[in-house]
């Protein structure tokens, strides 16, 4: 076609999409807006939130309220094909593939979010994201010779048109050149996705369905067939419905992006961490990505703060317990430890010694990996390995400015764990924490660490082995009795006088699992001068277990026993978590 055809056509196309669109711009925009409003779409709340962003922003109305994730994305095409009097085309009209590869290409598509769908009479149909972009229809004529037919989509339903397809056939001199910007370009179509609406919305309701179901873990797992989505709840994962296949990545790089990960950065596993309001509940996310066979996944730890009481009481011990451990962590030096899995509320429990010993007079320190609660009157530092700050460098450097209370967030090391010993022996209370299956199995880890018998035994004051039952729900759990052949495997039961077992059923408040919040159960072990001895003689782990019972320590599973012989557990629980013996 020669330039003076494609003159004409240029004019005629920029005098229909003047007249069409670009002369009452305004007026369609607020007549969309109207739409959504009068169409139960848009609240006034949301509304007017926009209305005062835009003075202070250039954005168009319609624009900002997609970014803000005020509107969806549907109901927004739908609003603006209304106002502009223009056709909807949703993503089931699309063709299977588009004869205009040799002329439009697919970074210039996605970029202005179009899709040409069909061509008719020396016309194109080109299906558009934002129909005022009078540019892009000019272009488009221009390029293609053909008068353009603008039609409204759904963005994201042209940017999943335009991944299925490929469209671009460059010549081997563009191809070369397109492989030279390929990570660059993918890199820009993940930043402008993740700043997307979709996507936006589908992370906000991730992140409220996660907090309505008490969740404190969102687990995200790319596979073949798209993003997988699942919560803990109650220390059991719970699926949900994923994002569009289309937006796997996209989401990730959303999450990234809020925790000031980088994007690019696909290949190794990254942490980071932000802070978020929902509901009106302050929550602290811990987030960890790792690059798998199928794409990056995301691992975030919910912490919420508004729930978070921190108080020994609260933590469903037994008073026995929690008068045990008050008496540990009140004496004036010395180290206590809290012991378990991973996920087992060793962390909340120290923390809530912490605040049970707060006082002005003292000076609190914690060095801590990461820090999860923030306290008035502590002292936290975050260690961060990437600048060398680890635990011992960081305690060395306490210690010097004489701390009375000092908290270590998990003692990993021999060398971090002298330290802490070391501490107690000049006149601190230490607390930490360490990963061992019960309390009289923690001596056995020390020595292994490498820790001297004598320092162990000369500095440390109880050790506390926990793990966390999940709560009968108040509403649905029904009375039953166990078998005999059940009570006869489990210590203690016979004398459990009194007994109101109980089993979950299942009802809408929990969600049919039967199950509501969780509860600790422990067992404590007092370091008497007979298990001082003991530890000095290096003594095997099941005579200092049996020793430690002698002098009333009640075994994990018999604690977990007298809470479902309470009725605030069940005994298969109880099991679950803590075994037979």
């Amino acid at each position: 076609m020669v330039n003076s055809e494609r003159a004409e056509i240029l004019l005629r196309a920029r005098a229909d999409t003047e007249d069409l669109v670009a002369s009452n711009r305004d007026e369609q925009v607020a007549n969309a807006i109207t739409w959504l409003i009068a169409n139960g779409l848009l609240s006034s709340e949301k509304h007017a939130r926009a209305t005062a962003m835009a003075q202070h922003s250039a954005e168009r109305m319609d624009l900002l309220l997609l970014k803000l994730g005020l509107v969806h994305e549907e109901h927004l095409a739908q609003a603006l094909a209304t106002a502009c009097e223009l056709p909807l085309v949703r993503r089931a009209d699309f063709p299977a593939e588009t004869q205009f590869s040799s002329l439009l290409q697919t970074d210039y598509l996605r970029a202005q979010r179009i899709a040409p769908i069909a061509q008719q009479d020396g016309t194109i149909c080109l299906v558009m994201a934002d129909p005022f972009n009078t540019e892009t229809i000019n272009a488009v004529a221009f390029k293609t010779g053909l008068r353009v037919l603008p039609a409204v989509g759904v963005g994201s339903e042209i940017d999943g048109w335009l991944a299925a397809n490929a469209l671009a056939k460059p010549s081997a001199h563009e191809n070369a050149i397109e492989m030279a910007d390929a990570d660059h370009s993918d890199l820009q179509r993940l930043r402008d996705l993740a700043g997307g609406a979709p996507v936006i919305r589908w992370v906000d309701q991730l992140f409220e369905s996660a907090i309505a179901a008490g969740s404190s873990d969102i687990h995200l797992e790319p596979s073949s067939r798209g993003l997988r989505a699942r919560l803990r709840v109650d220390g059991h994962l719970r699926e949900i419905a994923p994002p569009d296949p289309s937006l796997s990545e996209a989401t990730i790089s959303r999450i990234k992006i809020l925790a000031k990960l980088d994007i690019a950065e696909r290949r190794l596993p990254q942490d980071g961490r932000t802070r978020i309001t929902i509901q009106g509940r302050e929550i602290d996310l811990r987030i960890a990505t790792s690059p798998t066979l199928h794409g990056e996944g995301a691992v975030l730890r919910l912490l919420d703060k508004s729930s978070a009481t921190l108080s020994l009481d609260s933590l469903g011990l037994s008073p026995d317990t929690v008068e045990k451990l008050r008496r540990s962590i009140r004496k004036p030096n010395g180290v206590t430890l809290v012991t378990g899995p991973t996920g087992s509320g060793k962390t909340t429990t120290l923390y809530s010694a912490l605040r049970d010993i707060l006082t002005p007079e003292l000076k609190f320190v914690s060095v801590e990996d990461p820090v999860e609660y923030q306290i008035d009157g502590i002292s936290q530092i975050q260690v961060k390995p990437s600048i060398d700050l680890t635990f011992a460098k960081a305690l060395r450097s306490i210690l010097r400015q004489d701390p009375d209370v000092l908290m270590i967030g998990e003692i990993r090391d021999k060398e971090t764990a002298t330290i802490a010993i070391e501490a107690a022996l000049t006149g601190h209370q230490v607390l930490s924490t360490l990963h061992t299956n019960n309390a009289p199995a923690t001596i056995t880890r020390l020595m292994e660490m490498g820790v001297p018998e004598y320092l162990i035994a000369s500095t440390l004051a109880s050790v506390s082995a926990q793990r966390l039952v999940r709560n009968l729900c108040s509403n649905c759990a029904e009375p039953y009795q166990p078998s005999d052949a059940l009570l006869a495997r489990l210590p203690g039961a016979a004398n459990l006088a009194g007994a109101q077992y109980r089993r979950p059923k299942g009802c809408s408040a929990c969600r049919g699992t039967g199950y509501r919040g969780r509860a600790s159960i422990a067992e404590i072990m007092m370091i008497s001068d007979d298990i001082r001895e003991l530890i000095l003689r290096r003594a095997p782990e099941k005579d200092i277990r049996s020793r430690a019972m002698a002098e009333g320590m009640v075994p994990l599973l018999a604690d977990g026993l007298r809470r479902a012989a309470a009725g605030l557990t069940s005994v298969e629980d109880v099991i679950r978590v803590a075994g037979l013996e």
